[in-house]
């Protein structure tokens, strides 16, 4: 028998789909959940009620202690740095294995590198294992002062069943994007450039779903530009509703970049969706998304910042719808070869078992 506790900050945002991802489908004996933050919302969170809950408003060690003792718990896996910086002390009293998940601004926000800077090193010495989703984040927690050795690259995976494309639902000028308004995603660039397109494409439509403090902005930029009837901001949408664009959408699209703070992505959960439903994707070469769109066989890719080219091969893709079905074709072939989440999460498994032995 393997018991695991995952620790993780607060509620899951619908962005941390990751997340949800190891919830669902670590098959330890007992999966529990630490939440140390606003626990207001737990009751309303059905998904909590097939596990045993344990909910603290601090880390507090006392209670840390008896959770693992009363429980048997044999690994502990954080997800997110910052967490396993701040749980590493009580993993160490206790002598209990301790694997740290990077996702993407714990390796890269400068404010958090700073703040956590002796707290990581001491995390980095005693973790069993760090797992990284891109090969720059790998790099970027080396520098840091992880031991090379402990240091896995694990991408995260799809359930490709979820996104089995069909072509006869697809509308023909519709392109979708989906992401966090912050400042990593670039929604205003994104903005920019399809306002080119539509030079091109009169007709054409983005649907751009998420939430965040950039999202008012962006809606303000659209209605200056009189971009109303063409660009649609959708706010926050469930996982079936963001299923149910990418089938109906031909190109997806996300201009990612390296914010002033240094935040950056991991890989991008959307990247790899919008692949299985069979999109061609338009993206910036940023961060791990290099990692999985092969330039002009699955995808393409332009550098951070440049609306001039993402316009471009947004243009090229709405002009050859062929060449776009096929991209999208080859797109979805690369998630079911080297992506499925079944892959992902055996081998996190493995990491997780590994540590206990």
């Amino acid at each position: 028998m393997r018991t695991l506790i995952l620790l993780n900050t607060n509620k899951l945002p619908g962005s941390e789909t990751f997340i949800q991802q190891h919830i669902n489908n670590i098959a330890f004996k007992t999966l529990n959940l630490y939440y140390y933050g606003k626990p207001d919302f737990i009751e309303k969170e059905g998904w909590l009620k097939k596990m045993q809950e344990y909910v603290l408003t601090t880390l507090n060690y006392l209670k840390f202690r008896k959770t693992i003792k009363e429980n048997k718990i044999q690994v502990v896996l954080a997800e997110y740095g910052m967490v396993g910086a701040d749980a590493v002390q009580y993993c160490i009293r206790m002598n209990i294995p301790l694997v740290v998940h990077f996702h993407g601004h714990d390796a890269h926000r400068k404010t958090i590198l700073e703040k956590y800077k002796i707290r990581y090193k001491k995390m980095f010495e005693y973790a069993s294992s760090i797992v990284v989703v891109s090969k720059k984040m790998q790099q970027a927690v080396i520098d840091l002062g992880a031991p090379e050795h402990k240091v896995v690259l694990n991408v995260y995976g799809v359930n490709i069943v979820d996104f089995i494309p069909d072509e006869s639902n697809r509308k023909k000028l519709q392109l979708f994007a989906v992401g966090r308004f912050v400042d990593k995603k670039a929604p205003y660039l994104l903005i920019l450039s399809f306002e080119k397109v539509l030079q091109q494409f009169p007709a054409a439509k983005l649907f751009i779903a998420g939430s965040g403090y950039l999202f008012e902005a962006c809606q303000r930029i659209i209605n200056a530009k009189n971009l109303n009837n063409s660009i649609f901001l959708m706010g926050e949408l469930s996982h079936q509703e963001v299923v149910k664009m990418m089938k109906e959408s031909v190109v997806f699209l996300q201009h990612s970049v390296e914010a002033f703070d240094g935040d950056s992505e991991g890989t991008p959960n959307s990247i790899l969706e919008a692949s299985a439903a069979a999109l061609p994707i338009v993206a910036t070469k940023h961060a791990g998304i290099a990692d999985v769109i092969q330039d002009n066989k699955t995808g393409l890719l332009v550098e951070e910042g440049d609306i001039d080219s993402m316009t471009e091969k947004i243009n090229y893709l709405l002009s050859h719808p062929d060449a776009s079905i096929e991209m999208g074709n080859q797109a979805r072939k690369n998630i079911e070869l080297n992506f499925s989440m079944n892959e992902s999460i055996q081998n996190l498994k493995y990491i997780l078992a590994n540590s206990i032995n």
